[in-house]
């Protein structure tokens, strides 16, 4: 019995032990698993190893072992800053070959120097810095590696794109991760008086708010990458930290709901698609912070753990220092160490209770699968020939699961320009590239269109989003033709023409199937092509819009060119250029089919001023004198890809659009009245082939060019304006059973002109700022705004944007008790901004306040009558902005400078010619006009001259995050009608180029062409109320006079290459609503 208690004693005991040690024992019974995983750390200042020590010790406990089988080493297993050595020797770098890592993890990417000793609180100094921040070479060999191989998964935290980081490296590594910075980092501090807030946070507020930091108490810090930054202490916070919780994608990767509190460093990103956010933040502010956020355009909810999930690899963007750990146990091999960690510490710690189990749920669950890294492209032959499109009688067809199936083409037109570039520079990057690809397939477009040949790097970032892409992005290539030399020939069949073209065919044949090498030319692409995107492309659509005179003058030259016969292409009842447009066709195929093997769908460029309908509505006999007809060009037997006829259709454009009586009755299936419906309807009617709308689409510029029956006009639209009207359009483009349509256009075009505009601007200088009054440079959906990651200033009533540009007033009187307290003036790359600041609110329908600038020396008016008063200035006034209520707020400009008047009215006599405006300061402003058409003669009737006055002020907010948002804002008043902010686009103000302060010449003297270099801006301002002048800067003299020798003068910094930043348009967001609700069948 003895015995027996015994054995049960020493079981008890063995058992006891048994579970004490189970944790130990249990860690050693688990298998291993074999993750190569290449840790990056640059930030390293000391032996603690610790912003990647909390990395290993995961790895290590979760017993992931290298490929020699053996664990980690926070010592040994990593690249960047070694402290151990010399310091010359301090850094290592990534190893060429990447291909054995599964992981890649980008810790801290700083560097090491004083400023970082300070920001990590550290008494340590070191002399200098290190080569701090991602290096542009180590992001490009991790991008490479994660596109030649479908095993890899990427994990980045902070700081791996903040400051220090390049600029190219930001893009790249941003692209990579699939998200957006603000520009803004923080920390959440509780208490703002200790020793954690580094000293160079607090140097910098004093620096920028000109007093001591006196702060008590929690606080939240925010900095942005132009060093502004701010405070936000009790007073705007409510209890509490910044909280980390995890959405209900993130609680099923890592198996629970994670909550947790965060206490480090962050940086404010956006997700390109709000579905791959697995955790937010959530700022501890209270309304009062709220507003001061909403001031400065930040949120108080944002991403803190975004995935990113392709074909090719996946992502994870941890927006904190998740793996810096200073407290890391020694011991790692234990189960459920970690759990006993975050009960113990409960939210306190943010590395058990949130970071361990992320990376636990990502290490598990996580990483990435090649299982669907198939191809999303079918071809097929036919008599050995390689297709992957057709037609039938009215779509394109493509394969799915080896059956041919209707594809609806809903694409965007891509130029091959940026800002501060000319397209023959080829500028656009690879990574600029795969970012709107990304864009564009986001809004569930699957095609996209190009003019002519691009540069090796548009191919190449092609080939890859399709690699990433669940859904292809197909390409209709196009083939330009050198219309300089066409218009100058007038003959299509011209040898320098027709060599030239077929150059250029035959180079875009090799382009696409990645076999080319161009050498370098002006004007156009150039490089080594090697990437094989044949597959990918939908069409080949050659030419461009014809000419009707070169049309015309063809036909006359070759009456004698009978109907083409080739071996893909024939013609029948066909004109010469019919038949020159069926040869280019043929011998593309041919060259094709002979080098390569394959055939693409083939179209030509076509448009409403060569279509083949007869319009006797339309006043210009030259956009109704010839004719371009598809059904006179067939295919042969050989022939097995399919054609289509491809239009651009634009509702305002030509003018019979609007004039024709026939179309004023045609209802579209939404039940609205459209010409342009009408149009389309007449248009497919005539076609015994696929008809696709090439390009439509409407510009949210400012200026206006053309008008339209049904308000489709051609500029001085706003962004929801712009994509309602071309969402219309679209569904229209479906309702009359077209192939589909191509928007124009992708992104803004800065290079381009406007017929309106033209002769008011320097073309060799359009590409270095952005002219809201030419309405060809705003058609995209992708806008680029000045500033290098947000707009300076927005123009929606509010001073933060102002005081974070530490902006100083032009004028300033506080003393006073009415009137205007202050005016401030700043500029971009796109406009002139103001903001008055008054004593008191601001009643619009009594009180008028005007502005008076001098921008031209020797000219001007010097008398100025306003409202109730007439005043007096020494110096010659050019423009009046007069800022009153909704319907009077105009900008108005001397009759003697006004280019609209001397030009249509002296120069083309379209218009009466005053005789007082070629005297200087005659007394009399001008409203500021754009022209929109001559006179037009129809059949029954004559319509006179039109023009519009372009210088009204729009009152609204600019501010595109506002709900309210109205990009065609001019003037915009705050809440306590005590501020007013105002922009004056450049062009405005007679600027031919604002990036060198060339503005228009004494214009009777020199005539449009001519400029002069400007000062700068001479600015007063006079406020009226009632019928009292109550303020004025500088003040007026006794003689109701402002003195030049006091009015202050305003001038800017010239430029050479724009700051700029991208930004998808309302519209892009509308029209991604569109793409994804209308389908065949529907």
């Amino acid at each position: 019995m003895k015995w027996n208690k015994s054995i049960i004693f020493f079981l008890l005991i063995l058992f006891g032990v048994g579970l004490l040690t189970s944790p130990f024992w249990l860690w050693q019974l688990k298998h291993s698993k074999e993750l190569n995983v290449l840790i990056m750390d640059k930030t390293v200042p000391d032996s603690s190893y610790q912003e990647h020590a909390g990395l290993i010790w995961v790895l290590n406990n979760q017993k992931y072992v290298k490929s020699n089988q053996a664990p980690y080493s926070k010592e040994r297993d990593y690249v960047g800053v070694n402290p151990l050595k010399e310091k010359h020797k301090q850094l290592t770098h990534l190893p060429k070959d990447l291909s054995s890592y599964d992981v890649i993890y980008m810790t801290d990417q700083y560097g090491v120097d004083k400023e970082e000793a300070s920001r990590m609180n550290s008494v340590e100094k070191v002399s200098k810095q290190m080569e701090g921040g991602l290096a542009l070479e180590d992001v490009e060999r991790v991008e490479s590696a994660l596109f030649q191989n479908t095993n890899k998964t990427l994990i980045a935290e902070f700081n791996t794109f903040a400051a220090p980081t390049s600029d190219q490296a930001r893009e790249k590594i941003t692209n990579l991760l699939h998200l957006s910075w603000s520009g803004w980092i923080g920390r959440y501090f509780s208490d703002l008086e200790s020793n954690e807030v580094p000293i160079w946070v607090k140097e910098r507020y004093e620096q920028i708010y000109d007093h001591k930091w006196s702060f008590k108490g929690s606080g939240l810090i925010l900095i942005n990458s132009d060093d502004h930054l701010i405070v936000l202490s009790d007073q705007e916070l409510v209890s509490g930290a910044l909280q980390f919780s995890t959405t209900d994608k993130g609680k099923d990767l890592f198996n629970q709901p994670i909550k947790s509190n965060y206490g480090y460093w962050f940086d404010i990103v956006a997700a390109k698609d709000e579905t791959d956010i697995l955790a937010t933040y959530t700022l501890p502010v209270n309304e009062k912070g709220k507003a001061v956020l909403t001031e400065y355009g930040l949120p108080s909810q944002f991403p803190a753990v975004i995935q990113y999930k392709n074909k090719q690899y996946t992502s994870y963007y941890f927006a904190g220092d998740y793996a810096d750990e200073a407290e890391v146990p020694a011991l790692y091999k234990t189960v459920g160490f970690d759990t006993w960690k975050r009960s113990i510490t409960y939210r306190h710690s943010f590395y058990w209770n949130s970071y361990v189990p992320i990376m636990k749920g990502i290490l598990k669950n996580g990483l990435h699968s090649a299982d669907h890294a198939s191809t999303n492209v079918e071809t097929t032959t036919v008599n050995h020939l390689k297709i992957n499109t057709k037609t039938d009688d009215t779509y394109i067809q493509v394969l799915k699961d080896n059956k041919w199936t209707n594809l609806l083409v809903k694409g965007v037109n891509m130029g091959i320009a940026k800002p501060g570039t000319f397209p023959g520079e080829t500028a656009i990057t690879r990574d600029e590239y795969l970012r709107w690809f990304k864009d564009i397939g986001a809004m569930h477009a699957n095609a996209i269109r190009v003019y002519t040949l691009h540069p090796p790097a548009f191919y190449q970032a092609l080939y890859e989003y399709n690699q990433l892409a669940e859904e292809p992005l197909y390409l209709f290539h196009g083939a330009w033709i050198n219309e300089e030399t066409l218009l100058e020939k007038q003959d299509a069949y011209a040898n320098e023409v027709d060599n030239d073209f077929n150059r250029e065919l035959k180079n875009m044949i090799d382009i696409i199937h990645g076999n080319a090498s161009i050498a370098a030319a002006p004007g156009h692409a150039s490089g080594e092509y090697t990437y094989d995107i044949s597959k990918y492309v939908l069409g080949i659509m050659i030419g461009i819009e014809w000419d009707p005179e070169v049309v015309q003058n063809t036909n006359e030259k070759h009456k004698s060119i009978a109907s083409y016969d080739g071996t893909y292409f024939e013609t029948k009842d066909a004109s010469p250029f019919e038949s020159w447009l069926a040869q280019k066709m043929d011998e593309t195929v041919k060259y094709e089919v002979d080098k390569y093997d394959w055939q693409h769908t083939m179209s030509f460029t076509n448009w409403v001023t060569t279509d083949l309908l007869k319009h006797r509505y339309e006043p210009d006999p030259k956009e109704d004198m010839a004719i371009v007809n598809p059904n006179h060009i067939k295919t042969t037997e050989n022939f097995h890809a399919g054609f289509l006829a491809s239009y651009h259709v634009y509702p305002y454009y030509p003018d019979f659009l609007n004039y024709e009586p026939a179309y004023k009755g045609y209802i579209n299936k939404q039940g609205k009245q459209s010409n342009y419906g009408a149009y389309l309807q007449e248009l497919r009617e005539a076609h015994d082939m696929p008809v696709l709308i090439a390009e439509f689409g409407v510009p949210a510029s400012r200026g206006k060019t053309h008008e339209n029956v049904n308000g489709m006009t051609q500029g001085f639209l706003s962004e929801q304006e712009q994509g309602n009207f071309d969402k219309e359009m679209f569904q229209m483009i479906v309702d009359e059973n077209y192939a589909g349509g191509l928007l124009f256009a992708w992104q803004d075009e800065w290079f381009k002109r406007t017929w309106n505009t033209m002769d008011y601007d320097n073309p060799d200088r359009r590409p270095y700022w952005s002219n809201l009054q030419t309405n060809e440079q705003h058609f995209g959906l992708l806008s680029f705004d000045p500033g290098k990651y947000e707009s300076p200033i927005y123009i929606d009533g509010k001073k933060k944007d102002w005081e974070k540009l530490g902006i100083s007033p032009l004028y300033e009187d506080r003393r006073e008790q009415k009137g205007i307290e202050s005016i401030y003036v700043t500029s971009d790359e796109q406009q002139v901004n103001l903001r008055i600041d008054y004593h008191q609110p601001i009643d619009l329908q009594t009180d008028t306040t005007y502005l008076l600038f001098n921008t031209i020396e020797k000219q001007g008016q010097k008398t100025i009558a306003l409202k109730n008063k007439t005043i007096k200035s020494t110096f010659g006034v050019d423009f009046l902005v007069k800022i009153a209520n909704e319907h009077n707020s105009q900008i108005l400009v001397d009759s003697y400078y006004d280019s609209f008047h001397y030009h249509y009215g002296s120069i083309l006599h379209m218009i009466k010619e005053e005789a007082y405006a070629k005297k200087k300061d005659n007394g009399v402003f001008h409203p500021i006009r754009l022209t929109l058409n001559k006179e037009l003669e129809l059949p029954d009737t004559k319509i006179p001259f039109q023009s519009y006055v372009t210088g009204h002020l729009l009152f609204g907010n600019g501010n595109p995050a506002s709900k309210e948002f109205n990009s065609l804002t001019d003037i915009s008043v705050s809440k306590d009608k005590k501020t007013i902010e105002v922009r004056i686009p450049w062009a405005l103000l007679n600027m031919k180029d604002p990036s060198q302060k060339e503005i228009m010449a004494d214009l009777w003297q020199k005539g449009l062409e001519e400029s002069v270099q400007a000062k700068g801006i001479q600015i007063a301002a006079v406020m009226e109320k009632e019928e009292e002048i109550i303020s004025s800067f500088p003040k007026l003299n006794r003689y109701n006079e402002i003195l030049a020798a006091d009015a202050k003068w305003y001038t800017w910094d010239e430029w050479e290459m724009p700051a700029y930043h991208e930004r998808l348009r309302a519209s892009y967001y509308l029209l991604k609503d569109a793409f994804s609700e209308i389908n065949l069948g529907d």
